[in-house]
Order: structure tokens, then C-alpha cells, then sequence
């Protein structure tokens, strides 16, 4: 550890007892994606209070503070996720919405203000810049809500990574950091991507006993799409790690009337743009066949998604040489995992590290997901992140400068293109 890495891990343990307050504010004020307003206000408060200039109402509820060195240099983004989920029973859930961080977003932000409190007293030692982003929505959820914004123009995509890179807030940055809360210090290889679909099938409504032969079943042709899929999982290959799950979020409105209507809402996952792509043409083959087989309608409507996430080795690699110094500590490759992230999205653009901190016990996403070891929860990630953010940006630079060469997986416009194929609506009407 050099000299100036240990002036960063000295003044995170001197300000110990102002973290663990922030961390104990973030989690005792979850709100759900697209209304962190609160959660968006302290952050930019926090930020305010170093003396930076913050950006904030990015996105709805994003924020964002630059730091310069003067000199030349990549621009590096230190970031955390805004957002908490709807976990009811979660022994912090708001009372009022059932919200909770319950994946533990309050930690990364609380990561993330304590290395913008100790990296901006010493950014003029560094080349390039840093930005300090809260992005909101990470978790994908109430897609009432999402479509509710999309309609008044507010965003096009329920995620806020996603988000964030149309409007341009990613354009002038060469590479992003970010650590998640977790059981151990890891870090895939890969996240699957996927396309939320919302499938909506039309028939003709009927009286269930009188005449229901005169009805179209909009659940039959439900039901039967649903089969059709699950008869599909053996084409898929292995290397693609496809999954497709969903709901049947509306069903009929009463029992003795022939449903007219039918709701299906379906996540797409695969490992690659590519395998997402043909994972929904299978899916979009399947509820057109149950709809045509019944003569009834069916709308297609794809609500966007994320890309699969691709790791940075070199990235990695730096996180795995600080992790040694802090603490002796092993990072492990976790491999593949079959869930999904917007930091897929950020990765097709730049080089990305999602890397995992430990402290957390029980399962992410359950009422049990809670902190049990303070130190490895908000202070070693801390610590590392403010590492990691001197190893590339000191000496000129030179490690952040050969990060940034890195050959990109997508630019922007091809991105985008993407993107706007995964959020398209098409009809078919067979009645």
C-alpha cells in the first residue's frame, strides 16, 4: 500500500462513526426506483457538504458531483445504486410502501460518499477526474409506474443505468466502479441480460355457463402460451444460460364470464444481445400460436431490459491487488450468474467493475437479507473503492490510460439501436 492509499484508509477509519451513520440513514429510508426523492436529497447533501458542485433530478432522482485534478487524465465514476425493493416483511421496510434494501443499495452509496469524502482532499495528487454518481432504479420494478413516465416522456427505460446513458450523464466517462453488498468478496464474470415483456392476450367475453361457446378464452390462450414456452426449454443451449420467468398478472374479473382479457408479464434472460434476441423470438413465436390457435389478439409489448454484463479482467485485476493489500484478502471469480444488472448496460459501453463486498447475511431480495458485520459491509468497500480509484489515477494516470484503450463491446448508437429493437410493441389479431 503506498503513501497515498494509507492517507485514504487512515481518514475512512477516522470518519468511521460518520459512515456507519450514513449507512444507518440509507437503510432506515428505502424508496423503490423512480422516487428515491429523499434518498436523492441526502446524497446530494452529503456531497454538497465537501464543497462540490452537484448535479441532481438526473434522470428523475439521479445525482452527480465531478472532482479535477488540473491535469490530464481519464475520468473514472465512483457509483451507487439508489434504490430498495418491496419487501413488506423486511424488519426495516418502510411501513407505509414496504420498501427495503433488502439487495443492500444503501451500502454501496454509503461506499460511495465515503470515498468521495476522503478522495476529494487529495485529488490534486491524481491525474484525471472523478464523478460521484447515485443512479436511481436499478431493480426494475412497478412497471405501472415505469410506463406511467414513459408516457409523460420523463424516461424510456425502467432502469436508471440505462437511463442515464440515453440522456448522455455517461458520455464523458471512461470507466465505472462500483461495489455490491454480499456474503464474501467476489466478483463475476458475467450477468445474463434480459427483455421485460408484457403480453396482453384479447378474446371475447361470454357467459361461463349459459354460452360459453360463444366466448374466446383470452386464459386458455394464456395458459397454452405458457406451455408452449416450457416446451421449448430443451432448443436452448447450455453456453446461453437462457431463462424465461414471469406471472400472470391478470387472469379473467370473475369466474362465471369467459375472460376477455389475459396478462402476462415475462423476463427473457440469456447470456448474450444475441441469445436475449432469439430467446424473445421463441417466446414471441409461442403467444402468437396460442392466440391463433384460439382465434383470438394478442399485443406484444417489450419494456426494454438489460444488457448481460461483461466483466473487466484489468479492472478486476486492481480490485484484486487492493483487496491483498488491505487485508490479505482473496477475490474471488464467481463465474456466470443466471440474474441481471444495468451495469450490463454500462458494460457494453466502458470497462465496469461490479465487484462484491462481504457483511451481509441471508438471502438478496428476502426479509432476511440484513447486515451483519458493519466493517466489511460499508468500511473495507470504502476503503477500496478509494484504492482502487488512486491505483488509477496516480503516476500520470498510466493505469486508468490503459484501461480506457480497451477495445469496447458496443458504441453508443449500436446501444442504443439495440436497445429500442428490446423496447418495441407489434399486435396480432386473429379473431
Amino acid at each position: 500500500m503506498n503513501a497515498l492509499q494509507k492517507t485514504v484508509v487512515t481518514a475512512i477509519d477516522a470518519k468511521r462513526d460518520e459512515i456507519l451513520a450514513i449507512a444507518d440513514h440509507l437503510l432506515k429510508n428505502p424508496e423503490s426506483g423512480y422516487r428515491e426523492f429523499k434518498t436523492s436529497d441526502f446524497v446530494r447533501s452529503e456531497l454538497e457538504k465537501l464543497g462540490l458542485e452537484v448535479k441532481s433530478g438526473l434522470a428523475i432522482t439521479g445525482v452527480r458531483a465531478d472532482i479535477d485534478s488540473g491535469k490530464p487524465g481519464p475520468k473514472i465514476a465512483v457509483m451507487g445504486e439508489l434504490d430498495a425493493l418491496p419487501v413488506p416483511s423486511h424488519i426495516f421496510a418502510d411501513p407505509a410502501t414496504g420498501a427495503a434494501h433488502a439487495c443492500g443499495h444503501h451500502a454501496q452509496l454509503t461506499m460511495m460518499l465515503a470515498a468521495a469524502k476522503v478522495l476529494t482532499p487529495v485529488i490534486k495528487e491524481l491525474s484525471g477526474s472523478i464523478a460521484f454518481i447515485a443512479v436511481p432504479a436499478e431493480e426494475f420494478q412497478a412497471l405501472e409506474y415505469c410506463r406511467q413516465l414513459m408516457d409523460e416522456g420523463k424516461i424510456a427505460y425502467c432502469g436508471g443505468k440505462p437511463e442515464f446513458i440515453r440522456q448522455g450523464f455517461l458520455d464523458d466517462i471512461d470507466m465505472v466502479l462500483l461495489i455490491h453488498a454480499g456474503h464474501d468478496t467476489f466478483t463475476p464474470e458475467s450477468f445474463n441480460g434480459f427483455c421485460m415483456k408484457q403480453i396482453i392476450f384479447k378474446g371475447r367475453a361470454a357467459h361461463g355457463g349459459l354460452n360459453p361457446w360463444a366466448g374466446v378464452n383470452a386464459a386458455t390462450m394464456a395458459r397454452q402460451a405458457l406451455n408452449m414456452i416450457d416446451g421449448q426449454r430443451d432448443i436452448f443451449n447450455d453456453k446461453d444460460s437462457v431463462r424465461i420467468h414471469g406471472i400472470i398478472s391478470d387472469g379473467g374479473s370473475a369466474v362465471n364470464v369467459v375472460p376477455a382479457r389475459a396478462e402476462l408479464e415475462l423476463q427473457v434472460r440469456a447470456k448474450t444481445p444475441e441469445a436475449v434476441k432469439n430467446a424473445c423470438a421463441v417466446v414471441d413465436r409461442c403467444v402468437k400460436a396460442a392466440a391463433m390457435a384460439f382465434g383470438g389478439g394478442v399485443e406484444i409489448h417489450n419494456l426494454g431490459g438489460y444488457m448481460p454484463y461483461r466483466s473487466c479482467s484489468e479492472l478486476n485485476a486492481v480490485h484484486a491487488g487492493n483487496l491483498k493489500e488491505l487485508c490479505n484478502g482473496e477475490l474471488t471469480n464467481f463465474g456466470h450468474r443466471g440474474s441481471s444488472t444495468d451495469m450490463g448496460d454500462v458494460s457494453m459501453l466502458m470497462p465496469a467493475l461490479h465487484a462484491y463486498s462481504g457483511g451481509f447475511s441471508g438471502s438478496p431480495h428476502a426479509k432476511d437479507f440484513v447486515v451483519v458485520d458493519p466493517e466489511l459491509a460499508y468500511i473495507q468497500g470504502a476503503k477500496l473503492l478509494a484504492m482502487d480509484a488512486v491505483t488509477l489515477l496516480e503516476n500520470d494516470a498510466v493505469k486508468a490510460r490503459e484501461i480506457a484503450a480497451l477495445p469496447k463491446v458496443m458504441d453508443k448508437k449500436s446501444y442504443l439501436e439495440f436497445k429500442e429493437l428490446m423496447s418495441s410493441s407489434e399486435y396480432h389479431d386473429y379473431m
